[in-house]
């Protein structure tokens, strides 16, 4: 019969009349009293002897910890090492910690089952914001009392990301807790409902008036070129970001006089075709010039610019603008709101956003009403510009 942590831990402390002796594998077994004492010990045989040897009780060592005992001293047995005689054979393992527990789970993980912007994200919250708390602290040691003055801290800072890096912390040692990495952390006690607030759901819209300031600030700011390009496009196009950034010279085809977003660059992984309208090629010419293939590149200008490298820069935007909280996927909604405003057909609105047509028209129609795409494009862009002189002067 297999141990498990559920067994151990519904055993210890409590009245017992069961088996005496319970075995998992390799050799490792348990001994358990009337009163719920467990013992861990490693049976083996030396010198054509049955032999038994403790290792330590539980909780002080988890079933972790037992197992990677009884791996190390089995392997001393086969190479004929009597493991009675290694020096600290029966004590456990440096246990880990959030760091050991991060790092595990990124490499093990988060590098190998989740997309590319999908461990941007992580790297740039949970990782970086959580790989040093309560360095050097095993994590199984760590009680729940300080992992609420920690995230009691983190919500003084921003209650928004306080939660969010708790969910995120939770997933990761849950999983670690899964591979039996760790034998169990309090901070799974904490719920998220406990802390900080929840990401409320995007409702900016802006203004054309909103707009044409943010146009300016991007306009006077003192960031890249690539930079400022990527973020007037994406006003422009009300693009996703992904769709922009990662464009190059290749993806815009002036002769057809489309711009063609390919499968892989695509949310829902399928292409997407805008026109290219006079207010977007004024742009786009300026960062073929400037950048040649790769259009919006980052700082090494031979690769495509980050998620995180955009989003700083908007952010220093939105703070020069004053006129409160917004994100490039807020042009989205703004365009869709303003176009809507001004009489465009829904499905035309739908195609410029690159969402996919529901019921039959996903089936039988493939058209992507190029000619009205770029009808409301260009009202769209002549809106914003006419602010933008109203505020020049």
């Amino acid at each position: 019969m297999a141990i498990s942590d559920t067994k151990l831990r519904s055993t210890y402390g409590k009245p017992y009349s069961g088996p005496s002796e319970i075995t998992d594998s390799d050799g490792l077994g348990i001994r358990i009293t009337p009163k719920g004492v467990i013992s861990f010990q490693f049976r083996f045989r030396w010198d054509g002897k049955q032999h038994r040897m403790g290792l330590g009780r539980y909780p002080a060592i988890s079933l972790r910890d037992a197992r990677n005992m009884v791996a190390d001293l089995r392997e001393a047995v086969d190479k004929g090492i009597d493991p009675r005689m290694l020096a600290g054979g029966n004590k456990s393992k440096k246990k880990p910690t959030v760091k050991d527990c991060l790092a595990y789970w990124e490499e093990n993980y988060v590098n190998v089952a989740l997309r590319d912007k999908t461990q941007a994200l992580y790297k740039s919250t949970v990782i970086k914001h959580m790989t040093n708390a309560f360095e050097g602290m095993p994590i199984e040691e760590i009680p729940i009392r300080l992992w609420v003055e920690r995230f009691t801290e983190e919500e003084r800072i921003n209650p928004r990301r306080a939660r969010q890096l708790l969910v995120q912390l939770r997933s990761a040692i849950s999983w670690c807790f899964r591979r039996q990495f760790i034998g169990n952390a309090d901070v799974l006690l904490l719920q998220p409902k406990d802390i900080g607030v929840k990401a409320a759901i995007g409702e900016v819209t802006l203004s054309y008036n909103q707009l044409a300031k943010v146009w300016l600030a991007i306009d006077r700011s003192r960031g890249s070129t690539s930079n400022r390009l990527l973020h007037q496009l994406l006003m422009l196009y009300g693009a996703r970001n992904s769709e922009m950034r990662l464009s190059v010279k290749a993806d815009f085809d002036r002769e057809e006089g489309v711009w063609i977003v390919p499968a892989e660059n695509s949310k829902t992984k399928r292409i997407i075709r805008r026109p290219i309208f006079d207010a977007a090629d004024e742009l786009l010419k300026k960062a073929e010039m400037t950048y040649g293939n790769i259009l919006f590149p980052g700082p090494d200008l031979k690769t495509s610019m980050t998620i995180a490298g955009a989003n700083r820069y908007l952010k220093r935007i939105q703070q020069s603008v004053g006129i409160g909280e917004f994100t490039a996927h807020d042009f989205r909604r703004t365009l869709a709101t303003r176009l809507s405003e001004e009489g465009v057909a829904p499905h035309v609105i739908e195609k410029m956003l690159g969402h996919e047509l529901g019921g039959v028209l996903s089936v039988y129609n493939k058209h992507d009403w190029i000619a009205e795409q770029k009808a409301a494009y260009e009202l769209y862009a002549e809106k914003i510009f006419w602010h933008i002189r109203k505020i020049s002067g």
